[in-house]
């Protein structure tokens, strides 16, 4: 009798194992690149990489770039473009959401140098399973730099373009001014959030966030009720409420006794992607 028990036991104990490995791999299938690859890509840029805009319409019932390797030569072209464009407009010709993203980008390169680089070829390349939009992870390689994680989205005449925003992880305001300045209005950033050490996922209301690449850290309050940030909830637990991608609307209170206080306001998009 004990025999068996023991036996019953170790088969339970086997069943349990397996439902929880399925249970993991389902959550893993369901984590879009977007939440987290587009981070571990930053961390390896030494500098901040040029990328595009992403809003699209869904066009039916897509899910990802179908029979992305054989597709490999066209996506190599646009990133080939992409990266070599010597003028905002060139780029902008294989960037997504063009007409929406113009202003952004002009601006954005009106600080920094507009830098051309000569691509080498692709590396991994990976379908992004996101309902209603044909994207794809694609590594870009190039000869004397790190290699660059884009997303690109098949259009509907079957060309591919660069989301420009995720790649250079565009914010309104740089962190330090933002830290430095204490806007009261929402200001958009693209940030890397985790939940307080020693904070449990139901504990509190509140996050650390910072700007990837800057040691700066910012605690900032959200709103757990708010149906408005059901989205940031449903991002933090995917990606574990630790290192989680996001793309956030952050400003600090107009009251004056609480003016070093920030607070989360809004979630846009999923990760570092804009998506409607």
């Amino acid at each position: 009798m004990l025999g068996l028990f023991a036996r019953l036991a170790a088969a339970l104990a086997l069943v349990i194992l397996i439902a929880v490995i399925i249970n993991l791999g389902i959550h893993k299938l369901e984590r879009s690149p977007p939440v987290q690859p587009e981070y571990e890509a930053a961390q390896k840029a030494p500098e901040p990489a040029e990328v595009k805009a992403v809003a699209v319409a869904p066009a039916g019932p897509v899910q990802g770039i179908e029979r992305l390797e054989e597709k490999r030569p066209q996506i190599e072209t646009a990133l080939r473009a992409f990266f070599k464009a010597a003028t905002v407009e060139d780029k902008l010709a294989f960037a997504r959401s063009p007409e929406r993203v113009r202003p952004l980008v002009h601006s954005y390169y009106s600080q920094r140098p507009f830098q051309a680089r000569t691509l080498t070829g692709l590396g991994t390349c990976q379908s992004v399973a996101e309902k209603g939009y044909r994207l794809g992870y694609i590594q870009a390689l190039f000869a004397k730099e790190t290699p660059l994680s884009v997303i690109v989205e098949e259009q509907a005449d079957g060309q591919f373009r660069v989301d420009w925003e995720s790649l250079v992880r565009y914010g309104e305001m740089e962190w330090e001014t933002f830290l430095r300045e204490k806007p009261t209005r929402p200001i958009l950033l693209r940030v890397i959030a985790s939940l307080p050490a020693g904070g449990g996922e139901g504990d509190g209301e509140w996050l650390e966030v910072r700007s990837p690449g800057q040691e700066s850290v910012l605690k900032a309050h959200f709103d757990r009720q708010n149906p408005a940030l059901k989205p940031l909830i449903d991002q933090l637990q995917l990606g574990g409420w630790k290192n989680v991608p996001l793309t956030l609307r952050v400003c600090y209170s107009e009251s004056k006794s609480n003016a070093d206080t920030a607070q989360i306001v809004g979630c846009e998009g999923k990760g570092w992607l804009i998506l409607n």
